[in-house]
C-alpha cells in the first residue's frame, strides 16, 4: 500500500510530523495572540492534512499562490522556520520588517505569491502568473487557495473564467471547511443556526464546468489523498485547469476576532473521528507505518521543538523603530524625512 501512494515510508512519517507541529504551533499560537504576542492570528485547526498534503505535491517549478491559513503547506515546502515564525511575530528578522499581519507572507523567492487580507483578491494575480507562465512557455503549474466564501466574490468569477478561456496552467484550490466565517457553505441543521441562507446552493466544484474546465471534490481530512489529487492536477494543468474542493471542518474560529458560539454548535472537536490529526494517525496505523509508541513519542518531540520556537520568538526583538520609514522612496520626499526626525 505504500507504494500506491509514492511516497516511501520516511516520506510518510515526516508528512506526519508535520501534521502534528502544525496542530501544536497552532493551538501556542493561539495562545500567544491570547496573551498578547500576537495582535490577530487566524488558526488552522482542522487545515492540517489539506496542508501538509498540498505541500508534499508541489513541485520546485510550480507556483504558489496562498491565501491566509496556509501556515502548514509552508512548514511542508521547506521554507526555513525563521522566515516563517519571523513574520508571524513581526520579528527584527522579519523580510517584511514587522509591516504586515500574522499569516501574511510575502515569499518571491521562494515562488509563493504575497498573502493579502481581501478574500479572494490573490485570484486574479494568481491568474496572471499562471498566464505568464503560459506565454513565456515555462515549465511548472500555479496553485492558488482560499476558502470557501471565496466562491462567492467577483474575483473568483474573473479569475476561473479568464483561466478558463486561456487554458491557463493552473490549479484552483478551494479548502472548504463548511463555514464562512458565521455563514454555512451548504444548508445546516444546526439548531443554532437560525438563519435560512448558505453561502452557496450548488456544489462548489460543479462551478468549474461554467467555465470550461473540470471540477473534483476529495477528502480534506486525509493527506495522502490530498497529495495524490494536488499532484496530478498540477501534473496535468498544463492542458487545461482545474478546480479542486476539498472537504474539512473549521475546528476553531475564523480568525481571533470571531466566537464561533455565537452561530454554531456542530463545531467537530479535537480527537473525534473527523479530526484529521485523528485520520492521519489512523491511516499511518493501517498501513503499519507507525505504532501507537511512535504516535507519542512523535508528539513528545514535536511538543518540546514547537515550545522552544515559539518561547525564541515571542521574546525576539522587533523591528528597529527607524525601519518604518525605510523602503518607501527611491528619493524621499521631505515630509518622511520631517516624521523620521520625530520617531528619532
Amino acid at each position: 500500500m505504500i507504494e500506491e501512494t509514492d511516497i516511501s515510508k520516511e516520506g510518510l512519517l515526516a508528512a506526519y510530523k508535520n501534521i502534528v507541529m502544525e496542530r501544536l504551533f497552532d493551538k501556542k499560537m493561539l495562545n500567544a495572540s491570547r496573551q498578547g504576542f500576537l495582535p490577530f492570528y487566524i488558526p488552522l485547526m482542522g487545515h492540517e492534512a489539506i496542508h501538509i498534503g498540498m505541500g508534499m505535491a508541489i513541485r520546485d517549478e510550480d507556483f504558489f499562490y496562498p491565501y491566509y491559513r496556509d501556515f502548514g503547506v509552508l512548514i511542508q515546502m521547506g521554507i526555513p522556520i525563521d522566515t516563517i515564525l519571523s513574520q508571524v511575530f513581526a520579528t527584527a528578522t522579519d523580510n517584511e520588517i514587522g509591516r504586515d499581519m500574522p499569516d501574511h507572507f510575502s515569499l518571491k523567492k521562494y515562488n509563493i505569491g504575497a498573502v493579502i487580507t481581501p478574500v479572494a483578491g490573490h485570484l486574479t494575480s494568481a491568474t496572471g502568473i499562471a498566464y505568464a507562465k503560459k506565454y513565456r512557455k515555462e515549465s511548472g503549474s500555479v496553485i492558488t487557495t482560499f476558502g470557501d466564501g471565496a466562491t462567492s466574490t467577483p474575483d473568483f468569477h474573473v479569475a476561473m473564467n479568464f483561466a478558463g478561456v486561456y487554458k491557463l496552467p493552473m490549479v484552483f484550490f478551494c479548502e472548504n471547511n463548511q463555514f464562512a466565517i458565521s455563514v454555512p457553505t451548504y444548508p445546516t441543521d444546526d439548531k443554532a443556526f437560525n438563519q435560512t441562507y448558505e453561502e452557496t446552493r450548488g456544489a462548489i466544484y460543479k462551478k468549474a464546468e461554467s467555465y470550461g474546465f473540470s471540477g473534483i471534490r476529495i477528502d480534506g481530512t486525509n493527506f495522502i489523498e490530498v497529495y495524490r489529487a494536488t499532484r496530478k492536477a498540477l501534473e496535468n494543468a498544463s492542458e487545461d485547469p482545474i478546480l479542486i474542493e476539498a472537504m474539512t471542518y473549521r475546528m476553531g474560529p475564523h480568525s481571533t476576532a470571531d466566537d464561533p458560539n455565537k452561530y454554531r454548535t456542530d463545531r467537530v472537536p479535537e480527537g473525534s473521528e473527523k479530526d484529521p490529526l485523528i485520520v492521519s494517525q489512523k491511516l499511518l496505523k493501517d498501513m503499519k507505518v507507525i505504532t501507537d509508541l511512535d504516535i507519542k513519542q512523535i508528539n513528545d518531540e514535536m511538543e518540546e521543538t514547537t515550545s522552544k520556537l515559539i518561547d525564541t520568538y515571542e521574546k525576539a526583538p522587533k523591528p528597529d523603530k527607524e525601519t518604518m520609514m525605510g523602503n518607501l522612496y527611491e528619493e524621499e520626499p521631505w515630509y518622511i524625512s520631517e516624521e523620521r526626525g520625530d520617531i528619532q
